[in-house]
Parts: structure tokens; C-alpha cells; sequence
């Protein structure tokens, strides 16, 4: 009722413009650390899971690591940015407290053919129990039938050279969207996922541009 692609590796990206200040200082960013529920990475039945390991391919703290070095240094949050920098002014130490992208039919959708299995079953015995195959008729007229679900959460704490904690970060953003059988969704998971990931890593950013005048 619902095709589902697979995605052949799924890459977290950051999609953001130029810092609008450089802080003129070095940073060091440490591997995140990945405390994301494993039921986040799992996939649905019937569905899709971005961060799966068969999905993702690798690591999620090393995939999220990059984007974000990859962020920082070329957008010019810092004026060094790096996963080793030497004499860094800065170090970031960043935790993933959850980060799922999923693409799954309702309950109404997985239901739906048991319900016209046995209605059909049934029919056999009494024509009343062919009324039992109604609900295969319902994705027809447009009722959502999946559901595509991002959430990121990340928290990235600053500390000085000498190891004392500057303060801490926090970047939350989910997106949902519902689809019935006419508009497949599945496809968008990708995008979703990584604009619920540059959201975060965007807030984030605001947030230590905030502090810019204590680091300069």
C-alpha cells in the first residue's frame, strides 16, 4: 500500500550560511559523545530509519563530528575551527541526546489489510463479513495513511584551555508531516532529518555568538 525506498547511506549534513561574526579565536572540537536512544535508530515496521546502522553506514558521533567541524571552520564561527588544532583557545565537547529521522505507515495503514484478509476469510461464511474489507477502500480517498517523524537534540559545552567550563549549548528542533497513499513521503526523510540538524546546530551557534564579547 505504501512503497518505502531505501536510502543507500545516509549522511547528517549542515546546511547554513556564513557566520555573520568570526570570533577571532581557535577551537578544538572534541568526538561528540552519542547518548541517543538505540529505539530512536531502530526501524519501524514497514517503514524507514535514517540512523540505522545499515541506513547511516558508520558512526553517528563521528558522522556528526565532522558536520559540524566542517560547519564551524567554513563558516567562520571561529577563526580555527578543528577536530586538532594546536594551542587551541577553545575545546567543544558536544553530546547527541537524540537524533532519529523515521518514515512509517499509521496504525490505520498497518491494520487496514489484516482487517480485509479476514474480512475476505469471512466472507466465505456469512456475505455480512465482506463489509470487513472496507477499510483497503479508505487510502483511496486521501486519508494520511505514514508519517515522516526528525528530531535532533544536541548540546555542546565550552571550556578554555585550562579545562574550565565556559558554558554549555543546547539545539532542539523536530519536524513532522503526514502523507496519504497518493503523496509518498518517504523520500523526504533525508531532508528532514538534516534540516531538523541545521536548525539545532544553528541555535547553537546564536547562542555562542551571544557570548562572543567574553571570548574576544
Amino acid at each position: 500500500m505504501s512503497y518505502v525506498p531505501q536510502i543507500q547511506k545516509y549522511t547528517p549534513q549542515i546546511s547554513l550560511d556564513i557566520s555573520p561574526r568570526t570570533i577571532n579565536k581557535s577551537a578544538q572540537i572534541a568526538l561528540f559523545e552519542d547518548s541517543s536512544p538505540e529505539e530512536d535508530k531502530r526501524t519501524p515496521p514497514m517503514g524507514l530509519s535514517v540512523t540505522d546502522y545499515e541506513s547511516l553506514g558508520s558512526e553517528l558521533n563521528m558522522e556528526v563530528t565532522h558536520a559540524v567541524v566542517s560547519d564551524f571552520s567554513a563558516n567562520r564561527l571561529f577563526k580555527e575551527a578543528g577536530r586538532k588544532v594546536e594551542n587551541p583557545d577553545f575545546i567543544i565537547k558536544g553530546e547527541i541526546k537524540k537524533f532519529y529521522g523515521k518514515h512509517q505507515l499509521n496504525a490505520f495503514a498497518r491494520v487496514s489489510p489484516m482487517l480485509a484478509i479476514g474480512g475476505a476469510i469471512g466472507s466465505l461464511i456469512t456475505p455480512w463479513a465482506s463489509f470487513a474489507c472496507l477499510p483497503v477502500l479508505v487510502p483511496y480517498f486521501g486519508i494520511p495513511m505514514s508519517t515522516n517523524t526528525s528530531e535532533v537534540v544536541i548540546e555542546m559545552r565550552l571550556y578554555d584551555n585550562k579545562d574550565n567550563l565556559i558554558n554549555t549549548y543546547t539545539g532542539k528542533s523536530i519536524d513532522f508531516i503526514s502523507a496519504s497513499m497518493y503523496k509518498n513521503k518517504a523520500s523526504q526523510v533525508v531532508a528532514m532529518t538534516n534540516r531538523a540538524f541545521s536548525n539545532a546546530i544553528m541555535q547553537i551557534r546564536d547562542q555562542i555568538l551571544a557570548d562572543a564579547d567574553k571570548m574576544d
